[in-house]
């Protein structure tokens, strides 16, 4: 058996047809580049994860997935350190859902109590009603 492979150079000097095919491929081209553009800097790919999203390249994925991006670029990946990554952002995940199911309980709560104090008003109202009916009816 024989594999043949061929190798295709998808840097953005290249210009390879491909890219101008394939967005993802082209915006991971330009992400390479980005971080090659600030190598010299002490946070560089930190830097070029926020520029990319800041322009719109691998936005959505570089937002969701920023932080586990930069410890596998700068070799600090493992499984455990991955885990651990997930599990923040599935516990600040599920912060965001807390506080608003709570903001929405709190407002139900104001519009609840609003209503009660509306059916005192509306109950008292109506007392008064009787007894003006009341002493115009003796």
């Amino acid at each position: 058996m024989e594999l043949k492979v061929k190798v295709i150079n998808i840097n953005t000097e290249k210009a390879h047809e491909l890219l101008s095919k394939c967005d993802i491929l082209r915006e991971y081209s330009i992400f390479v580049e980005t971080i090659r553009k600030y190598k010299k800097e002490k946070d560089a790919i930190k830097r070029a994860i926020y520029e990319c999203i800041e322009k719109g390249i691998l936005s959505e994925y570089l937002k969701r997935k920023g932080s586990e991006v930069r410890n596998m670029l700068m070799a600090e990946y493992s499984y455990e350190k991955d885990i651990q990554i997930k599990q923040e952002e599935a516990r600040l995940e599920g912060e965001k859902r807390g506080e608003k199911r709570g903001e929405q309980r709190g407002d139900e709560e104001k519009e609840n109590a609003r209503l009660r104090k509306e059916l005192r008003d509306t109950k008292d109202a109506l007392e008064i009603l009787k007894k003006a009916i009341g002493i115009l009816g003796n």
